[in-house]
């Protein structure tokens, strides 16, 4: 049976109306949907269109949503559906407003990826591999990830940033042995997803070396306490646990074994 529209009033928020059938109220619309249907007032109206209003006010509103989350930075399409699913579980819904962003470019994981990958190598501090696996994380198709980093991470951005970073760590571990340093070096450019093979040129070119003075005050500091953490061995087992320790710390042998000598003379 079919039923008259018979008030449109407007809300107080704007571009949001109330709609009244045989003088009762009836559901809300958005200005959006009335121009799409065609909505007035003396309109006859029967279930399906009333459903399909209603249905597409829900689907309006939702966009409004999306918008509202899309205002502050670049999204995923992943994180646009998750922020959708807050708001309802109809899942046909969520997706004729993700195909809408999509239609209207407000989502594209493609140009979110270059941007990743553009901030990424301006800030130097992930290598490539760390960005491919960060951005996967946020469920952004492979071949997308692969095309942004094969046109916006150079191998020149990798072997300058890996450079930077490998300072930075090299300063970092002064505390340790030059060889600890060194390795420690590696190892967390490795972490931060250099290559080997950047990372073992980017060391060499580098050409770190070894403060001399410094690495004898660290190894007498240190083999001060490992002596005396040992003290409960005797003479020659003394000596030995004391020298593995030291040179599992990166110090050098010859060094170790004057450090060795002067504590057994001092006896």
């Amino acid at each position: 049976m079919k039923t008259k529209i018979t008030k449109i009033s407007a809300q107080k928020r704007k571009g949001r109306f109330n709609v009244y059938i045989n003088d009762q109220y009836a559901f809300p619309i958005s200005e959006n949907v009335m121009i799409k249907y065609h909505v007035f007032k003396g309109m006859e109206i029967d279930n399906e269109l009333k459903n399909n209003l209603i249905n597409d006010d829900n689907i309006s509103k939702l966009y409004g949503k999306a918008i509202d989350f899309l205002s502050h930075q670049l999204r995923t399409e992943r994180e646009t559906i998750n922020k959708l699913n807050d708001f309802t579980d109809n899942e046909d819904h969520v997706d004729k407003v993700i195909n809408k962003l999509k239609e209207q470019k407000l989502i594209n994981d493609q140009n979110y990826a270059n941007s990743y990958v553009r901030t990424e190598v301006k800030k130097q501090d992930k290598g490539p591999s760390n960005v491919f696996f960060k951005l996967k994380a946020k469920f952004i198709d492979e071949n997308k990830i692969k095309e942004a980093i094969d046109n916006y991470y150079s191998s020149d951005d990798e072997a300058i940033n890996c450079s930077e970073q490998a300072k930075k760590l090299f300063n970092k571990h002064k505390r340790d042995a030059f060889k600890n340093r060194i390795n420690k070096t590696k190892i967390n450019l490795m972490k931060k997803g250099y290559s080997s093979e950047i990372i073992n040129k980017s060391i060499d070119l580098l050409d770190f070396e070894p403060d001399v003075e410094q690495q004898k005050e660290l190894l007498i500091q240190q083999g001060e306490k490992i002596w005396n953490r040992n003290r409960k061995y005797e003479g020659y087992q003394r000596s030995l646990k004391t020298k593995q320790s030291l040179y599992r710390k990166g110090f050098n042998i010859d060094d170790i074994n004057n450090f060795i000598d002067s504590k057994n003379n001092s006896l």
